[in-house]
């Protein structure tokens, strides 16, 4: 997976369609491919901010126009980015030398120089700390999607055939666990097929919500079958009930190996009303 910066500024040589498409070519980066994150660097009005982030869904190419191949003789192929899962920060997060604002933002990621990291490229590639570094800054809390969650319809009827339904909850499973970085949202393990994208509220009694990516949150086997059992809680706070059932040392530690404050960050995405009904059942379980 890769994690690029893709720029907004005032241009007209290739026609992006914000939140949708992102056009470039191949002087620029070709290394860009399905399922890759991305964040928005909006550029114009003389400011420098990220503004929203989101996946690569699929890349296109063709060959360019004649406008297109007249920038320089190197222009071969023009690319397309289809974009998919773009949310938007309700405040853009600025990085300007020109705002207090954004001197301290750069000041608390570690940029003294974009050029030094290679930003000052048309398409800079970033790591994934400086990815998650940006969105923990960005407040995760204040995230809000293009879509409301409520005008979508996420039911999987029993009465669907099971390619349909496979089909539905693939799409489920990959938003989840790209959205979390494929990183267990209880003990923070990211080993490789021990990941699920498990369902908050079951999928056995809520059809209305079982391609709902707001119920889904990204756990390993072992958390997940032990929420499952009720014999964990996760808050909307990142803090992690554990059931007095539980009277095992090593299942102690791996449920309370991470900080609270540290998981809070980790839930981005998910409605804090399935997170309360986790409380709400873990309680009624364990009374």
């Amino acid at each position: 997976m890769g994690y690029w910066i893709f720029k907004i500024a005032d241009q007209e040589l290739y026609p992006d369609i914000v939140g949708k498409e992102y056009v470039y070519d191949n002087t620029h980066s070709v290394k860009v491919q399905s399922g890759d994150v991305f964040l928005y660097l909006d550029k114009r009005n003389h400011d420098y901010s990220f503004s929203a982030t989101g996946i690569v869904a699929r890349v296109s190419q063709r060959p360019p126009t004649d406008t297109e191949s007249r920038r320089t003789s190197k222009v071969q192929t023009i690319f397309t980015a289809h974009l998919k899962d773009v949310l938007w920060f309700t405040e853009p997060l600025s990085i300007s030398l020109l705002k207090t604002e954004g001197r301290h933002n750069r000041a608390v990621l570690g940029i003294k120089d974009v050029n030094l990291l290679g930003w000052s490229q048309s398409m800079p590639q970033i790591n994934e700390s400086m990815y998650t570094a940006i969105l923990n800054l960005a407040d995760t809390e204040k995230i809000i999607t293009l879509d409301s969650i409520k005008e979508k319809d996420y039911t999987v009827p029993d009465s669907w055939s099971k390619t349909k339904i496979r089909k539905a909850i693939a799409g489920f499973s990959d938003i989840v666990l790209s959205r979390h970085n494929s990183t267990c949202a209880v003990c923070g393990t990211r080993l490789s097929g021990m990941l699920e994208a498990a369902h908050i509220s079951a999928y056995a009694t809520d059809k209305k919500n079982r391609a709902n990516p707001a119920n889904g949150i990204c756990l390993c086997v072992y958390c997940h079958k032990a929420l499952d059992r009720k014999l964990i809680a996760i808050s909307p706070e990142g803090e992690i009930l554990i059931s007095n059932m539980v009277n095992d040392k090593i299942a102690l530690q791996h449920f309370s190996r991470i900080a609270a404050e540290q998981r809070k960050t980790w839930l981005k995405g998910i409605d804090k009303i399935f997170l309360e009904l986790t409380v709400q059942f873990f309680h009624e379980a364990n009374q």
